[in-house]
């Protein structure tokens, strides 16, 4: 029965530093709570990445996105219907780190950096991989 006792005894005391510290953290936002404000502005490209090798074919691209959760690119989407203007115009909406394009053209860019002066997106198009490293404007 003595050695039970101990035993027991360090059974609970590990039990308690294993889940005391749990109960004590505190609830943080996640990151992309932020991604809504901070992504607000002219974004313009510093470097693209078709299947993880640099390309110059997208320079001079640029992404907007407004409050309103309205976004433009010159970024050469495929559209089922030209509408003549190289400008690609369309609502979006966001699911933690996912920008999700509305509309005609369903395009998904996931968020990989966002701060005040950069923001890193991926995304596929036509089964290639794309990833966008933009400056604030």
């Amino acid at each position: 029965m003595m050695m039970r006792t101990p035993l027991a005894f360090c059974l609970l005391s590990l039990g308690f530093t294993l889940f005391t510290p749990g109960c004590q953290s505190t609830v943080e936002a996640p990151v992309w709570s932020t991604y809504p404000e901070l992504i607000s502005g002219r974004w313009e490209l510093v470097t693209a990445f078709r299947n993880e090798r640099e390309t110059q074919t997208l320079d001079g691209t640029f992404f907007s996105f407004s409050k309103e959760q309205s976004m433009s690119t010159n970024l050469p989407v495929p559209v089922s219907e030209h509408s003549g203007s190289p400008m690609f115009v369309a609502k979006y909406s966001f699911s933690q780190d996912t920008i999700r394009v509305l509309g005609q053209v369903p395009l998904q860019f996931i968020i990989q950096r966002l701060d005040s002066q950069y923001l890193v997106l991926a995304t596929t198009i036509n089964q290639q991989n794309f990833r966008f490293d933009l400056s604030r404007n």
